[in-house]
């Protein structure tokens, strides 16, 4: 299988989904066997970090790792 076919793949079943967040993108990971690097592109590729801030602010943090 060439380097990028099971990212190729993912992105494919994920465009089937009928609901694309972050745990349809969690769950093609899973599946697809792909890299933490490549399921955070897909995060900021369908998500645009939208989820990733939302949780953030829910949870009272930045995304400032120096802030405690």
């Amino acid at each position: 299988m060439s380097e990028h076919e099971s990212l190729r793949k993912a992105l494919a079943w994920l465009l089937q989904q009928p609901k694309l967040d972050q745990r349809a993108i969690a769950e093609a990971s899973r599946h697809f066997d792909l890299s933490p690097l490549d399921e955070e592109f897909l995060s900021q590729y369908f998500l645009g970090g939208e989820e990733r801030r939302a949780s953030l602010s829910k949870n009272g943090r930045s995304g400032d790792l120096g802030s405690n």
